[in-house]
């Protein structure tokens, strides 16, 4: 009863799949564990490496020798790719990012809901712990990225306020 009072998302799911061993993976032997594999060759004392390096949007094929000393720095002929286009924002629009990596726990409005500033628009969970996501400024919803359960990284838009 604690674990679901604390954790109802998570708790939940565990408490219904303790007793089904299906639902876990088994727990590790001796026979299954795997052998270690021999250590790699090393590299050859004299041997050059090559890498790609981009830097500002041009690509670069970069040699180091064997001490770390570049050896050659020529710009590479491949085209460096080009960005992902943005979906377009209306003009008064404002994307609300995630401040931190985590889940969304509970969503507190929906598409065109009008919010002022300071609302709690979501709460994002991280480690155990919820961060109230609140409106900079007041505003319509506009769009809705994000719903309960999905996991976020850092700045990834979760709604956006027009």
């Amino acid at each position: 009863v604690l674990t679901y009072a604390l954790f109802p998302q998570v708790g939940l799911k565990f408490l219904k799949n303790r007793g089904n061993p299906d639902d876990f993976e088994p727990a590790p032997t001796l026979e299954s564990a795997k052998p270690v594999a021999a250590p790699a060759a090393p590299v050859a004392s004299g041997s050059v490496e090559t890498y790609s390096v981009r830097v500002d949007g041009q690509v670069y094929e970069v040699e180091v020798g064997p001490k770390g000393q570049l050896t050659s720095v020529t710009p590479s002929s491949a085209s460096a790719p080009v960005a992902a286009p943005v979906a377009p924002v209306t003009a008064n629009a404002e994307s609300v990012p995630a401040p931190l990596a985590g889940n969304i726990f509970k969503v507190n409005v929906q598409p065109g809901a009008e919010v002022a500033e300071g609302d709690v628009l979501l709460i994002l969970e991280a480690m155990k712990m919820e961060t109230e996501v609140r409106a900079a400024r007041g505003g319509i919803v506009q769009e809705l990225n994000v719903k309960e359960g999905d996991a976020v990284t850092v700045g990834a838009p979760l709604l956006s306020l027009a």
